[in-house]
């Protein structure tokens, strides 16, 4: 059991890592402020509105952007499957799905709000606010996820909901403006991930089996 959290525990600290982005690299292209940055990758082309950049591309399947005007961090992945990232993210507390079609393709959107690391110290200080929403869609076998967050010192209000700014101004432009790309070698999620498949069926039975109710899979998923 102490190898299971540990694994777990892995698992969790690369999908943050994957969400925040790898800020150390940054500016291969930037649009003018206020106007559109078209993209494209291996798996989804589109366009986010305002300035951003593409941060880092040394994997094709999982390619991180921020918008550094107004804060905004977004990552987009493809697998074959997404359903453990969605049941993580669901058992941690985020809400949804909201289900929303743009241009005959189904996205179901997620959303939490959270605080930052050092928000124990001043609770109440927006700056330690961070908005999260988590939009996934699935085509002939494959997931396609794109993660947003606004974070705390972001000038965008985003307060979680798909009705707030974030969404409406941010997020619903870049869904309607995406095309997916069908990948017949997609990687397994677990691949993204970095770990083994016998691994990580094993942390999807445990995270199954905490979300219907087992104690002991409940207290090794929170380190108890």
């Amino acid at each position: 059991m102490e190898k299971n959290k540990k694994i777990f525990i892995t698992i969790f600290v690369i999908v943050i890592i994957a969400i925040i982005g790898c800020v150390l690299y940054f500016t291969v292209f930037i649009a003018p402020e206020g106007g559109l940055t078209p993209f494209s990758n291996e798996f989804m082309e589109g366009e986010f509105v305002g300035t951003v950049n593409v941060i880092n591309e040394s994997n094709k399947w999982a390619v991180p952007y921020k918008d550094p005007v107004h804060h905004i961090e977004y990552n987009m992945s493809t697998s074959k499957n997404s359903s453990f990232l969605v049941d993580l993210y669901k058992y941690q507390g985020m809400k949804g799905p909201e289900i929303r079609k743009y241009n005959g393709q189904e996205w179901n959107i997620y959303s939490a709000q959270g605080m930052t690391g050092n928000a124990s110290s001043n609770s109440s200080n927006s700056s330690n606010i961070v908005n999260v929403f988590m939009c996934v869609a699935d085509k002939d076998n494959q997931s396609y996820v794109i993660y947003v967050v606004f974070n705390g010192n972001s000038d965008v209000n985003a307060s979680g909901s798909v009705y707030s700014e974030g969404f409406t101004k941010y997020i619903e432009p870049l869904l309607k403006s995406i095309t997916l790309k069908h990948n017949n070698d997609a990687p397994k999620l677990n691949e993204i991930l970095g770990i083994d498949e016998t691994s990580f069926n094993q942390q999807a039975t445990l995270l199954n089996q905490a979300i219907n109710g087992n104690k002991t899979a409940i207290a090794a998923l929170s380190g108890g």
